[in-house]
């Protein structure tokens, strides 16, 4: 028996008998019973009550594919757009770079999931994403040009993601070098660019980008190595569902994608800089061989960031193999 089917009758957060389950399901009780067990491997906790049934201690905010295509039909005129919503992947970046690996056609096939299990953030990171919870997201892309001619598409599409979260009323948004999304002061979600093919063009691209969206009950802080914010911890009352979330950003990713290769990032430059958040502050530029103290300055239409060392001289950085760390920043 599939668990998902399982999870979206559960998913009100209202009780549910095991016979009325095994009928919704066709399945007996004690099928319903087993893979009740299993709930817990996916961070879902459960009650039981002998004479109401089971219930999710807490309501899930499940994806709705058919909500999420039609919005983006309406607004991105494409009728090759396909999406598939998963349940549990290991990653949603990962199987779309295997399919264009394998030869498979990825221009415009979106990905997002329930649940990523092997989430991949930059320098070989993992990306933290419980079930129903967080917004993780890919979408396959063919450049024409080279990837040389891609600097800077993430931090364009940082933009487009802070745009587009304000447009669905969400505020207080800053960005830091690459591609890291911040609200108040904590890490809110990523981007993370794949590029295979001949990187001198045509090649494919997998964006996928991921946003903290509901704070777990059981989450535990000291277990990230940064502060991590989560959408729900502005006004989780008037937070739009998790299907308006997805549709939204990726009808913004697709629209810097449509114009990236005649315009570059020249268009976002200013838009990147006034929500540079760590902009004039002193931060670690921590490489495979070191660390440096730098003061922080702006990016130019490359994408690359300037600094300055202890002398005031300039330098630009280029993201490859960089993280930065504020100073006070553990």
């Amino acid at each position: 028996m599939n668990l998902y089917p399982l999870i979206c009758q559960l998913s009100d957060g209202q009780y549910h008998t095991g016979t009325e389950l095994g009928e919704s399901l066709n399945v007996s009780r004690t099928a319903i019973w087993k893979q009740i067990q299993k709930l817990p491997e996916l961070g879902l906790r459960y009650q039981t009550e002998k004479q109401l049934g089971y219930r999710l201690e807490t309501p899930l905010d499940l994806l709705d594919a058919d909500f999420i295509l039609d919005k983006l039909r309406t607004y991105f005129n494409e009728e090759e757009i396909s999406l598939s919503v998963e349940p549990v992947v290991t990653s949603t970046n990962t199987l779309l770079l295997d399919r264009a690996n394998s030869g498979d056609a990825i221009h415009l096939q979106l990905l997002t999931a329930e649940m990523q299990q092997a989430g991949k953030g930059r320098r070989g990171r993992n990306w933290f994403s419980p079930f129903a919870s967080s917004i993780s997201c890919s979408l396959g892309w063919v450049f024409e040009g080279s990837a040389q001619e891609l600097q800077g598409l993430s931090l364009a599409i940082g933009v487009a993601i802070k745009s587009g979260l304000e447009n669905l009323g969400i505020k207080g948004v800053g960005l830091k070098w690459p591609n890291d999304i911040y609200l108040n002061q904590a890490k809110l979600g990523g981007i993370l660019i794949e590029i295979t093919g001949d990187l001198a063009g045509p090649c494919k691209l997998v964006v996928g980008f991921g946003l903290n969206v509901h704070r777990p009950v059981d989450f535990k802080p000291e277990a990230v190595n940064q502060p991590v914010a989560f959408l729900s911890d502005l006004d989780a009352r008037s937070l739009p569902v998790r299907s308006e979330l997805v549709a939204q950003l990726y009808l913004e990713v697709l629209e810097v994608l449509s114009g990236y290769a005649a315009e570059g990032f020249a268009p976002w430059v200013d838009e990147w800089n006034q929500a540079h958040i760590w902009q004039g502050q002193k931060a670690s530029v921590i490489t495979p061989q070191g660390s440096e103290e730098v003061t922080l300055g702006e990016v130019n239409q490359l994408g690359e960031l300037q600094v300055f060392d202890s002398s005031g001289e300039a330098r630009l950085l280029n993201s490859g193999e960089i993280s930065l760390r504020l100073k006070d920043d553990t």
